[in-house]
């Protein structure tokens, strides 16, 4: 394993109960939450996050680059979005949040892979194979169809607990992925289950996963343990 790696192995181990048992933190809305949320929860929860509030732009700076060495690896143009949100909504001068009376603009349709890129790929990698011994592999894993909607529990609960997959044996914890919409995960959901010959795995008159059906998924709740329960509930 790549030292990189095995260094961001050890900072999961280190914080991944801390990523479970914490409560679902939500922060401000704001361009590129949703990178916060899916670069910084790889290694602990977003109460440190919280707790770092007010600190000024070079201290975010230094706090990102700090984590390089766990092996977290963040692309030049990712990490500048990740510093201008905590800058701008977690720094020294927060705006006020103000209520918005402007009617909901028309939701352009969702690309899956686009939401994989920026979400998954801290794991799971860009080609979906995961890293041995720490996050198991999305290409060829059998879980995408054990039943319609276990990855969009997955997505949005989290997981804990042993696994083996494709012969590999697995410990540790996902965080909820909640913040992301329901097009959004029905749309990623889809593009996993399509991608790296994963369609070839699909049962015939297998049904695909909408946003009325996360949306209905999105009301029952679970902890990242539930879902593990649900898993083995519903293998074979």
């Amino acid at each position: 394993m790549r030292r990189g790696a095995l260094l961001l192995a050890v900072g999961v181990a280190l914080f991944s109960a801390a990523v479970v048992a914490s409560e679902r933190i939500e922060l401000p809305p704001g361009p590129n939450r949703d990178l916060v949320y899916a670069r910084c929860r790889v290694c602990h929860d977003l109460q440190y996050v919280v707790d770092s509030a007010g600190i000024t732009h070079d201290n975010w700076v230094a706090l990102i680059q700090d984590m390089g060495r766990y092996g977290l690896r963040i692309p030049t143009d990712e990490r500048d979005k990740i510093v201008q949100y905590l800058v701008t909504y977690l720094g020294p001068n927060p705006p006020k949040a103000t209520p918005s009376s402007a009617p909901p603009a028309r939701q352009a349709p969702v690309d899956g892979k686009e939401v994989y890129a920026r979400q998954c790929t801290s794991c799971h990698q860009p080609e979906g194979a995961g890293l041995p011994k720490t996050f198991p592999p999305l290409a060829g894993n059998p879980d995408l169809f054990l039943d319609r909607l276990f990855p969009v529990y997955v997505v949005l609960n989290g997981l804990e607990g042993p696994a083996t997959i494709k012969g590999e044996h697995y410990e540790g914890a996902m965080p909820p992925f909640d913040h992301l919409s329901d097009a959004e995960v029905a749309a990623v959901v889809g593009y996993i289950r399509e991608a790296w010959s994963n369609d070839k795995l699909k049962p015939a008159g297998f049904a695909d996963v909408d946003a009325r059906a996360v949306r209905a998924a999105r009301k029952q709740r679970m902890a990242p343990k539930d879902v593990h329960a649900y898993r083995a509930a519903h293998s074979k």
